[in-house]
């Protein structure tokens, strides 16, 4: 397919376009109607004024004609010197209006030929009919194709119409006194000036429409230049430059918002992509030492004959390195779960403290090794809650407050409900942490002092980010306050349900 039906923007522009074609169109239409309009009334009213000066030149008698004859003379005038010759002595028979005589019949001539030659020049001709269809007079500028009595104006109640017939436009009056009585005028010269109106309205609207289309391919590319930043910096982003962010301007757009969306998104994609690679270099260091003490002890064992103490020796590291790697997978399989989106709770209700005291006995061995003293201080709290992820959790913690703990230390555990939360916190009395340590202690792989020894013990630095882990799936959260030389405080915040 090509650019036009793919294209934001030419799709955003040839709506635009077309919407204003039909807006101008209609503008114009309208403005090209009210001038034909007002020219037709303009002309209406040139060929009806003229009626009430001629019908009083026109008007006579409504006598019915002699039995045994009818009159058809083709000149009115004809007609009016036979109307007013005066009639046998003692007849009573006058003139109309009270005149007498050839000298009112001569001015009444003279008036109607004068208003006829005046609307002449006017381009308006006159047809005059009697009632009953005689053809009494036609003006010398009348058409001969309207010289046909119209009959369709004989209706009741009916004096005058207006109507275009044949490219003429006509006034008919119809009247008992005078008959039917015709001006009328050619429309061609407002036909042709309507024809010269419409194509000056259409070069118009097509400048209109040319400037609207240049001025919106204007703004629409200046709307659309932040979506250009956008897929240039995701571009720039795929091909592997993951600090690359887009400039936000106007952050109260819609764009500028999606932008701050997208800046957040890039930041913790380029994020995820570091831990990514920092876990891959630390899980493969991690694995690396077990495998290759597995492969010394072996190798050691293997090249000449031991006693049986340095085979049993031999062994005894075999077993503690292998434990070590099957601790580490089951944490990076858990990580991997957390990440993929498969870390599902089984949450049931339960006591917080009966589940604390289970744990507490559980490292109560290791902590009396050293001697340090586990006190509890626990408030009966029911919650729902996944209690095998809970007590891994909480394992995590207690196992770091005894390894990390100074010798004949002390660790407080103390479980409250306190509004909508339980809060629930472990302390230890040992070395503490600084300030810069404590912002990377949820991290994974990541180790307070790797060259402490911590009771023969090596850690993976696993067990707290899979606690947090755990923690914020419960939809809680985690902290930890520490001070050096005083001792680390973890504390727990689940909701209430």
């Amino acid at each position: 397919m090509g650019i036009f039906p793919q294209s934001i923007r030419w799709r955003i522009q040839l709506w635009y376009l077309l919407l204003l074609v039909v807006i101008i169109a209609a503008l114009l239409m309208a403005f090209h109607r009210n001038q034909r309009e007002i020219r037709y009334q303009v002309l209406d009213r040139e060929l009806s004024n003229p009626i009430t000066r001629l019908l009083p030149n026109m008007e006579r008698r409504p006598e019915p004609p002699p039995r045994g004859r009818r009159l058809s003379r083709p000149n009115l005038l004809d007609n009016f010197e036979d109307e007013f010759r005066p009639g046998p002595e003692g007849s009573g028979r006058r003139s109309p209006r009270g005149a007498s005589g050839p000298d009112a019949l001569e001015r009444r001539r003279v008036n109607l030929e004068e208003m006829v030659e005046e609307l002449a020049e006017n381009d308006i001709f006159v047809i005059h009919w009697s009632r009953g269809g005689e053809l009494r007079f036609a003006s010398a500028n009348s058409p001969e194709e309207l010289k046909l009595f119209p009959d369709e104006v004989f209706r009741e109640g009916d004096r005058a119409s207006k109507k275009t017939v044949q490219g003429y436009r006509e006034i008919i009056h119809a009247s008992p006194n005078v008959g039917i009585l015709v001006l009328g005028a050619s429309v061609k010269p407002i036909e042709n000036y309507l024809l010269r109106l419409e194509k000056k309205l259409i070069g118009v609207g097509a400048l209109i429409v040319g400037g609207g289309f240049l001025v919106g391919w204007f703004l629409i590319g200046r709307s659309l230049k932040p979506i250009e930043e956008i897929s240039g910096a995701a571009h720039r982003i795929a091909e592997g430059n993951l600090s690359e962010r887009i400039k936000i301007s106007g952050k109260g757009s819609e764009l500028g918002r999606l932008s701050t969306v997208l800046n957040k998104t890039f930041e913790k994609l380029e994020t995820s992509f570091e831990h990514q690679v920092r876990f891959t270099a630390d899980a493969s260091h991690e694995m690396r030492t077990p495998i290759a003490v597995i492969l010394s002890k072996s190798q050691f064992a293997l090249s000449k004959e031991r006693s049986p103490e340095k085979y049993q020796e031999a062994l005894q590291t075999c077993v503690d390195s292998a434990q070590h790697m099957r601790t580490l997978t089951s944490g990076l399989l858990e990580l991997s779960r957390v990440d993929s989106g498969e870390f599902h709770l089984l949450p049931e209700l339960g006591n917080l403290e009966g589940l604390t005291c289970e744990v507490v006995k559980m490292i109560e061995p290791l902590a009396d090794e050293r001697g340090i003293k586990v006190t509890c201080n626990l408030q009966s709290t029911k919650a729902e809650f996944d209690s095998s992820k809970m007590r891994q959790a909480l394992l995590n913690l207690l196992g770091n407050a005894v390894k990390y703990n100074r010798e004949e230390g002390e660790i407080e555990v103390t479980l409250n409900r306190i509004g909508a939360e339980i809060i629930w916190s472990v302390r230890d009395t040992g070395q503490g942490m600084e300030l810069a340590i404590l912002k990377h202690i949820f991290e994974r792989f990541y180790r307070v002092d790797k060259a402490r020894t911590r009771t023969g013990r090596n850690g993976t630095g696993l067990g707290l980010p899979i606690t947090k882990a755990i923690v914020e799936a419960h939809g809680g959260t985690i902290s930890v306050e520490s001070e050096v030389g005083k001792g680390t405080t973890f504390q727990i915040r689940l909701p209430v349900y």
